[in-house]
């Protein structure tokens, strides 16, 4: 099954750097794809999906996180637990 990882990140939250290197990381190793959502251009997916804050990870189309910054592992984990 193919995973899609969107992530939710901004130019001024300093934590999204952290979240968008461990899940480009992340997504290599397990051949998922990544799309980043932008606060503004993407503003109608991220309503939709009910995104309150940043930065976020969706797998799949359900947000696993939001306002952290999961470990790689975390987010390995909540990959694998998408394909089941």
């Amino acid at each position: 099954m193919k995973v899609l990882l969107e992530v939710l990140e901004s130019d001024f939250c300093p934590k999204c750097a952290v979240v968008r290197e461990r899940v480009e990381r992340v997504a290599k190793e397990m051949g998922a794809e990544v799309r980043h959502l932008d606060p503004i251009r993407d503003s109608d997916r991220i309503i939709e999906l009910g995104i309150l804050t940043s930065p976020a990870i969706v797998i799949n189309g359900k947000v696993r996180f939001a306002g952290t910054v999961p470990s790689e592992e975390k987010i390995k984990k909540a990959i694998e637990e998408a394909t089941f």
